[in-house]
């Protein structure tokens, strides 16, 4: 099968249990000229406009079909993570999210699985979370932002989720949100075209120089838009673990070294960055994926895979084999 593993979904009434859940944070629905709704906070555009494509299940396989895919794996839009909420707010809506994203999956089994959203503003609270939304209601992994509020995952406040996410065996799902120096890149979308490349490589090269996979060696982490820009400057990180002190207090061998234990989807939008990819850190980590329904995405990502000058039975793992073995799919 062809399997997505990078595709958003919202569950029809999204905008209004967030609104009745974010009542003390001025959570507020309007509508653009067209008719489709947005969320406001605090008068400010949180998400929007609210289109058919993220919750009409039946027009979203009719567009995989036509890109040729077979399944998707459902995760939350991030705007809606809402880690500015308190813990309870945030656990209360995340509970009916992977509810909806059960239910969602229960209607269509063979076209789509989905990862659960957690409170990850309280770990103990993600951890016990996760463990139900897996356990419970069948939810493969995890997604999760690339920080909270501003915290990053080598905060040992996180360690209670680590290890809940280890002992499930859970695949987490990180996708770039609230990118540091945004404020800089308002102009030419660069926000997102440099910006969450280069929050998801902090967001990692944090979480490596900070010890967290030589406390949790059995974490597994899939890194969205190919990884950003951490799989093409791990050289630089190395040298630095070899020439500045300062980088080799937590952990035990160089940063290379853990960038080769990382999954990473396939949206490069380059064929070239994507070969690279696939030669360097091997087929058998790289999972394809398509940001539906984002314009930033990859309409064709079966396409942009079979295209690629390597072998056969790699395009195989990487088309739909790894995220069938990572996520126990047909199993």
């Amino acid at each position: 099968m062809n399997i997505d593993i990078h595709a958003h979904y919202l569950p029809r009434e999204s905008l209004r249990v967030a609104k009745e859940i974010g009542k003390r944070y001025k959570l507020e629905i309007s509508q653009d000229e067209t008719g489709r709704e947005l969320l406001h906070r605090d008068g400010k555009r949180l998400f929007g406009p609210f289109r058919d494509e993220f919750h009409d299940l039946d027009l979203r396989w009719r567009i995989m079909q036509r890109a040729g895919m077979d399944m998707q794996v459902l995760s939350v839009q991030n705007s809606f993570l809402f880690y500015w909420m308190e813990p309870e707010a945030g656990l209360e809506f995340a509970r009916w999210m992977n509810d909806e994203f059960a239910a969602a999956v229960k209607r269509e089994p063979r076209r789509f699985v989905a990862m659960a959203t957690v409170p990850m503003q309280d770990a103990r609270k993600a951890a016990g979370e996760l463990e139900r939304a897996m356990k419970k209601l069948g939810l493969r992994g995890v997604q999760i932002g690339s920080n909270i509020g501003g915290r990053y995952f080598d905060d040992p406040g996180f360690d209670p989720f680590w290890e809940a996410a280890q002992a499930l065996d859970a695949l987490v799902f990180v996708h770039p949100t609230n990118g540091v120096g945004a404020e800089r890149m308002k102009d030419h979308y660069l926000f997102n075209l440099i910006g969450n490349p280069a929050e998801t490589s902090l967001a990692f090269a944090k979480l490596i120089f900070g010890g967290v996979l030589d406390r949790f060696p059995r974490l597994k982490f899939c890194l969205a838009h190919a990884g950003g820009f951490l799989p093409y400057t791990w050289g630089r990180m190395d040298r630095g673990y070899r020439a500045i002190k300062a980088c080799q207090g937590k952990i035990s061998r160089p940063p290379g070294e853990y960038v080769k234990l990382f999954y990473f989807d396939t949206i490069a939008h380059s064929p070239m960055a994507l070969e690279y990819l696939v030669q360097n850190f091997g087929a058998e980590r790289v999972l394809l994926g398509s940001d539906y329904p984002f314009d930033m995405g990859d309409p064709e990502p079966c396409k942009s895979v079979g295209a690629l000058k390597i072998d056969a039975r790699d395009k195989e793992k990487i088309a739909g084999g790894n995220a069938a073995s990572l996520l126990a799919i047909g199993v």
